[in-house]
């Protein structure tokens, strides 16, 4: 662990002269047990690999110390990821308080948060994978990144200060604290990781159920900027405890870069299902917050009172728990393209048929939950892509978290641009917003094509390389 040496045979011994803040560098388990790869995607091998002793090792998928991390990746889960989710209740505050009212723009600074914390992953994959040996140091460097960046945004004045603090810093220290927490959980639970990310994630649902009452509450009562202050407080609070928890199973080495660490199988790039997925997780990253977004503005604009726009954004958050254990169970037990298509084309349904002809509670609601339902879960199929195309599944899953954070940006920019006009209530989408429920029904139609992907699952192209070697991309099964 931090602050104590990493050997191996054959291998430099490695002092970390680290402050130990939060505990960081208490040893875990005994000084002669290593990892091949922390972040494998099964950390049992990496054992038998380096020839150790498994009762040397904490046992993975149970004990006191597994939860205990599972409970702290949760909270970080919950709460860091739960701020960006109740933007749509800042987003409705904003556009009728000074300085910021009537700011088209405005939805760039929640997309521009969660699109960094996916842009960044192909950048903190690699720095996570060499230096282990500083997983927990980036954990708490995000952590106060977030702090940070939720306090400079109380000061805010001008709509590019949000967008610097709250947005863009927000997002890195996202980005620094989150693949970390991952890799974390990776170790501890083998057989039981599918559970262990459904209690992780659907934390994120649980604390989005409160959270916008939370905020519409402080936000009305006390302004904006007391209401960031208090979220930053609240997130050192609640967080801070939890940071002693988050300890690796396994001993990292320092300086590991086997191909199977950080090479890129370049094999995926010539496979058709690559392409497939591709198109998949662009679109859906470009429709999939912007209801998140709009719903608490689009709920004012129809009449609804802060209570109930609040409560709509509330099911939205919620719901996603079902639709994450849903097409999490159904990606496991069926071909994965199914999902891949049920997912974004049911969620263009809803969005076409509901949220386009809502005008009053009830009907907006429904749509929050199917929405919820439908959409939320496609997040739980990365990893399924990751791992089905290529061997190297963390560099994999970076790159299609990177393009998720593109199509996220573009969409939230996009956005801003449609939604304009005033109210008209017997329009499609109160007229306002018609254009923006095009724009997502139509990216989750696009979206859902990636599930024809089924038809060209058994082809193989096979490559000549140099050497007159040749090699055969996997396919996703």
């Amino acid at each position: 662990m931090l602050g104590n040496s990493a050997t191996r045979k054959g291998s430099p011994v490695i002092e970390n002269s680290f402050p130990n803040p939060f505990g960081i560098n208490e040893p875990e388990f005994p000084p002669d047990v290593t990892s091949k790869q922390a972040s494998e995607l099964d950390p049992e091998k990496a054992i038998s690999s380096t020839g150790i002793q498994k009762e040397k090792v904490p046992p993975c998928d149970s004990g006191r110390r597994a939860w205990a991390c599972l409970l702290g990746a949760a909270t970080i889960e919950g709460l860091m990821w739960g701020f960006p989710m109740t933007f749509g209740v800042f987003q409705s505050y904003l556009q009728t308080h000074p300085p910021f009212e009537n700011n088209r723009y405005i939805p760039v600074v929640g997309v521009l948060a969660t699109g960094i914390s996916y842009l960044g992953n192909p950048l903190i994959t690699p720095i996570t994978i060499k230096y282990q040996k500083y997983q927990r140091h980036m954990i708490c460097f995000g952590w106060l990144i977030c702090i940070v960046a939720l306090l400079a945004s109380s000061f805010a004045t001008k709509l590019w200060h949000l967008m610097f603090t709250q947005g863009f810093l927000y997002g890195v220290g996202i980005v620094l604290l989150y693949f970390p927490v991952l890799s974390m959980v990776n170790e501890w639970f083998i057989k039981r990781r599918g559970l262990a990310y459904g209690i992780m994630f659907g934390s994120a649902g649980a604390f989005g159920l409160a959270l916008p009452f939370v905020v519409e509450r402080l936000l009305h009562s006390y302004g904006y900027a007391t209401t960031v202050r208090a979220f930053a407080i609240g997130i050192f609070i609640l967080v801070g405890p939890m940071l002693p928890l988050l300890k690796p199973r396994l001993l990292p080495l320092v300086h590991t870069n086997t191909p199977s660490e950080t090479t890129l199988d370049t094999t995926v790039f010539t496979n058709p299902l690559f392409y497939s997925a591709s198109l998949s997780n662009i679109f859906q990253g470009l429709a999939f917050f912007l209801p998140f977004v709009y719903l608490p503005s689009y709920a004012h604009d129809i009449g609804l009172n802060n209570a109930q726009s609040t409560l709509a954004l509330s099911f939205l958050n919620t719901s996603q728990i079902i639709g994450q254990i849903g097409i999490g169970y159904l990606s496991d037990h069926h071909s994965i393209y199914i999902p891949l298509f049920l997912s974004p084309f049911f969620s263009a349904l809803c969005t076409f048929l509901l949220w386009g002809f809502a005008k009053s509670f009830s009907p907006l609601t429904i749509f929050s939950i199917l929405y919820g339902i439908f959409s939320g879960g496609y997040s739980v199929l990365y990893c399924r892509f990751a791992t089905s195309l290529a061997t190297t599944g963390l560099w994999l899953y970076s790159i299609f978290d990177f393009q998720r954070g593109v199509g996220n940006i573009v969409g939230g920019v996009v956005s801003g641009v449609l939604v304009k006009g005033g109210v008209v209530e017997v329009s499609y989408g109160v007229r306002r917003y018609q254009w923006l429920v095009v724009l997502v029904g139509g990216s989750m139609f696009v979206s859902c094509l990636g599930g024809f992907g089924w038809f060209v699952k058994d082809r193989r192209l096979t490559l000549r390389w140099r050497g007159g070697k040749e090699r055969k991309p996997k396919a996703m099964g």
